[in-house]
């Protein structure tokens, strides 16, 4: 049988941050559904930058990329999901990400399962998210200040919904290698979505007697 990843409104509300900042793994609060569904506005989004350390820099021009492409009206649904795919390999850690995700059952998997699943993992993604494209209404942006934690910066932000309604907290955790930023995390009013990723392929992959190949299936199931 093949497993359903949960949908929930924690998936809708990131996409909050998705639309906005290029959000990856995309959960959120109950507020979610109200949050994305309010009416289309015709102004342009908009990104303020409070400060300019590089973090906070990283993640403001991050967000811009998101912005132009997913506010293009030109652009194809396939066109969106390629520069999707690119703002992902660009400024996501995803082999870090997937590693994490997988949890314990990385160091159970073979060679070739861990290759396998980083593919899908990052199919997993773009497909999952590039269908909800549609949702972004014009949501606004705001880098709001950034504090370290251990070798990692956290970058709060805030999305505004178009209308003026309740905003939400998105924090990104950044992390620095080789002088270059990437993002490892994204947490959305308060939860991790690379915890919460996690959780959902450790019950997949439980159901499936513990074996790594239930979670494959049903990742490529999505593809």
């Amino acid at each position: 049988m093949t497993q359903h990843f949960r949908t929930t409104s924690r998936n809708i509300l990131a996409l909050a941050a998705l639309a906005t900042a290029g959000s990856m793994l995309a959960y959120g609060s109950a507020q979610a559904a109200d949050f994305l569904n309010v009416p289309q506005r015709h102004n342009t989004a908009i990104i303020h930058i409070k400060s300019e350390s590089g973090a906070e820099s990283f993640v403001s021009s991050m967000a811009q990329r998101a912005l132009d492409f997913l506010s293009n009206a030109q652009q194809t649904q396939a066109q969106k999901a390629e520069s999707f795919r690119r703002l992902l390999e660009d400024n996501y850690d995803m082999a870090a990400i997937g590693r994490f995700t997988l949890g314990r059952y990385w160091k159970t998997a073979t060679p070739q399962q861990q290759a396998e699943f980083q593919k899908l993992f990052k199919g997993y993604v773009v497909q999952l998210y590039s269908q909800r494209f549609s949702d972004y209404k014009g949501q606004k942006f705001e880098v709001t200040g950034s504090r370290q934690d251990d070798a990692d910066t956290i970058v709060s932000s805030k999305v505004l919904p178009a209308d003026g309604g309740q905003e939400v907290v998105v924090d990104w955790r950044v992390r620095n290698s080789g002088g270059r930023y990437r993002v490892v995390d994204v947490i959305v009013a308060g939860v991790s979505m690379s915890m919460t990723q996690r959780s959902d392929f450790a019950s997949v992959i439980q159901q499936g007697g513990g074996n790594v190949d239930a979670l494959l299936t049903s990742l490529k199931s999505k593809s």
